[in-house]
């Protein structure tokens, strides 16, 4: 929906309270119309229990539907300010969590919750469940210490997020391979599952039934 969107959203809204209909004046198309009107059903779904500023989860919800959330980031006001205010804090919180592991970001964590659905829809997905097997024969040979490394640099990789249908991704630590995504995604849930598998569930990867069906394929020499 293009140029009058909040504008019909607003005629929706002043139709119920005032009875007064303008919608007509915006000469909108029935794709706007209808976009609206599933903007403002959504509106009226939160308006009567709303919690407190959960208007900005409406505000993110409707930037995904119209597909401008790559554009613009919902922080919080205070998590804003200290970061860029309080050196000492933001250095502090760099050395407790280089990874950005334990790190809580609306943007990243709707990101990850979108992410983890979509896997959810695949079911097993037998294409990371191949590569977690390249990854466990790729590994067996490698020293803990050296899998750990490896796990920390694609950590640090993951900080931009990780796009699983990227091609291009390469690791200084694994010279000569170019990774996919979920190729990548699977060495990332691998390394760790290896060399801190008590850390794991901080991932938040969904693979815990592929990474069961590449052990159970991975013969070991």
């Amino acid at each position: 929906m293009a140029f009058h969107g909040e504008y019909l959203v607003s005629a929706l809204q002043f139709r119920d309270l005032y009875g007064i209909n303008l919608i007509n004046d915006f000469n909108a198309t029935g794709l706007e119309l209808n976009q609206a009107t599933k903007f403002y059903k959504e509106y009226l779904e939160y308006k009567d229990d709303r919690q407190p500023a959960e208007e900005y989860e409406l505000v993110a919800h409707w930037a995904e539907d119209m597909k401008l959330d790559k554009y613009f980031e919902l922080i919080d006001e205070d998590g804003y300010f200290n970061k860029r205010t309080n050196l000492e804090g933001l250095l502090d919180s760099i050395e407790k969590d280089p990874y950005d592991i334990n790190s809580k970001d609306p943007a990243k964590d709707r990101e990850m919750k979108k992410f983890q659905e979509s896997q959810k829809d695949i079911g097993t997905n037998m294409a990371v469940a191949m590569y977690m097997l390249d990854a466990l024969q790729y590994f067996k040979d490698v020293q803990l210490g050296r899998i750990k490394e490896i796990a920390f640099e694609i950590a640090r990789l993951g900080t931009q997020g990780i796009r699983p249908d990227a091609k291009d991704y390469t690791l200084h630590l694994i010279p000569g391979k170019t990774f996919t995504g979920y190729h990548l995604l699977a060495y990332y849930y691998v390394s760790w599952k290896l060399a801190m598998p008590e850390m794991v569930s901080k991932l938040q990867l969904p693979y815990e039934n592929e990474y069961a069906l590449a052990l159970s394929m991975h013969k070991p020499t």
